[in-house]
């Protein structure tokens, strides 16, 4: 009888162990923001050449770019549609081939200058919903964030 109580005794203590083994995983971290995927992710520009970029009243659309899997990006300059491809290696990330329409644009867009980030683009980060494109020498050309394809 006392031998079935110590066997008892070891099998609850060890079922215990067991439980308290499997839940002690890490637990997520409270307020952590997913990273965003980098392709087929809507990404409106905020941010330009270290200046906030604000819509005014009245523009046709937000600056924006999405990257395709098969390798090829679209978006919209704050005034024309482009087109191009990208390819990304590690942190590399290159535009080549990049088109646009040429409707005629107010100056005071944000459009030549965001064409010239795509081309002296380098690197990417990438984090929570933050997209940052830098040149060769790590500093921030172009900032977006995620927002959901309808």
């Amino acid at each position: 009888m006392k031998g079935m109580k110590v066997i008892r005794l070891g099998i609850v203590w060890g079922l215990a162990l067991l439980m308290v083994a499997c839940a002690s995983g890490p637990s997520p971290q409270r307020g952590a923001i997913p990273t965003a995927p980098l392709t087929n992710t809507y990404w409106k520009l905020t941010a330009l050449g270290g200046e906030e970029v604000a819509v005014p009243a009245g523009e046709p659309g937000e600056p924006h770019l999405i990257l395709r899997d098969d390798g090829k990006v679209n978006g919209f300059s704050g005034c024309n549609r482009f087109v191009g491809e990208y390819t990304v290696q590690g942190e590399n990330l290159l535009f080549d081939s990049m088109a646009s329409t040429r409707m005629a644009c107010p100056e005071d867009t944000y459009e030549s200058r965001l064409y010239e980030a795509f081309a002296s683009t380098a690197g990417v980060f990438l984090q929570g919903k933050v997209l940052k494109l830098l040149d060769d020498q790590g500093r921030e050309l172009a900032r977006f964030e995620a927002v959901a394809l309808p």
